[in-house]
């Protein structure tokens, strides 16, 4: 694991900055993403913790929202359902960004991006980079004009057999060795020695 300037792992600060979310605590995550960033100077690091910083103050506003608005409704019945409803709601938001803390915490712990929805993006937009897109696994690359997907266990464009033309479209494939042997060198031709002629036998006589 990469430490930062004080000796701290530097998962720590993004560890504890979504360990701050599930407690619902936004200025400690605040502290913890200036640290990362101002003084740790660290990119990776600085773009976790502020991830896990925009989440606690989503909480935190959504949480004071509501208990603003149930407040000024003068009206009982009103009032009451409307309370209700919105600590209903807000446990909803708090138990998803409690979820997403977890797998944050979970991804962070060995190296890896919190990668929370929208917030990722926003934190490489704050860096002036954008976010990577993930490429595509082998195998999932689309099939030549004309052709049929292969089949799960085959190659995507298979060896053709020796003397087979190749497609139309398509270069000549070379012939390959078997797996598990060594390629075989080619070998020079066999030049024929000239043999030197054979004198004459005398006749035999009877």
């Amino acid at each position: 694991m990469q430490k930062g300037k004080f000796g701290i792992v530097l998962c720590f600060y993004p560890i504890a900055a979504f360990a701050a979310v599930i407690l619902n605590s936004p200025l400690i995550a605040a502290a913890l993403a200036a640290l990362a960033v101002f003084v740790e100077r660290d990119e990776w690091a600085g773009r976790q913790t502020l991830q896990a910083w925009m989440l606690s103050a989503l909480v935190w506003f959504f949480d004071k929202a509501v208990r603003l608005v149930t407040a000024r409704m003068d009206i009982p019945v009103v009032s009451i359902m409307l309370e209700v409803a919105s600590t209903v709601l807000f446990v909803v938001v708090y138990l998803a960004a409690i979820f997403l803390s977890i797998l944050a915490i979970i991804r962070t712990m060995h190296g890896g991006e919190a990668n929370l929805p929208f917030f990722a993006e926003l934190a490489y937009r704050l860096y002036g980079k954008t976010r990577p897109k993930a490429l595509p696994h082998p195998g999932q690359y689309p099939p030549p004009y004309g052709g049929q997907p292969p089949q799960p266990g085959q190659p995507a464009y298979p060896s053709q057999a020796p003397g087979q033309q190749p497609p139309y479209g398509q270069p000549p494939v070379p012939p390959q060795p078997p797996v598990g042997y060594p390629p075989v060198a080619p070998q020079p031709p066999v030049q024929e020695q000239p043999q030197p002629p054979q004198p004459p036998q005398p006749p035999v006589n009877s």
